[in-house]
């Protein structure tokens, strides 16, 4: 699976699965916060980014195996609901495993064998130059091919 398929699946996955009411592309997004969602508007104060980063790789032993290093970042008006925001998707996402991610279209299907938080959600940005204040918290995926 490539990596931009494999960031829109968690993605999709983390909107199926937080009890924070994300939606893809509306208010949680896959790979980078864009300038203008699909309807033209610009993305809500209060969103989520699904974003890669490193460290990770493969275990060379299991060439159907991947460690994801996943960043979620988010962002809302105050801080209060940023630190909110930010804890929701780590409970809802910390030491789980054996999810199936959402299948993407020619892609071998993707299971989750366990996702591990690297830390607790941090403040980034306290507030950034808009006033908004900004949370992320790194993850390490296990990805393996579904059998």
């Amino acid at each position: 699976m490539t990596d931009d398929m494999r960031i829109y699946s968690i993605a999709k996955f983390l909107a199926w699965q937080s009890d924070c009411l994300w939606v893809l592309g509306v208010n949680l997004f896959a790979g980078h916060l864009p300038d203008k969602r699909a309807d033209a508007t610009k993305p809500p104060t209060r969103c989520a980014v699904v974003l890669e980063r490193t460290p990770g790789g493969t275990v060379p032993d299991l060439p159907d195996w991947e460690e994801k290093a996943i960043q979620i970042w988010n962002r809302a008006a105050d801080y209060y609901t940023a630190s909110k925001d930010a804890w929701c998707l780590y409970t809802a996402l910390h030491g789980t495993a054996g999810w199936t991610l959402p299948p993407m279209l020619g892609m071998p299907a993707q299971e989750c064998m366990v996702i591990n938080a690297m830390g607790t959600p941090a403040p980034i940005v306290n507030p950034n130059a808009e006033g908004y204040f900004e949370f992320s918290t790194n993850y390490i995926w296990s990805i393996a091919n579904a059998p």
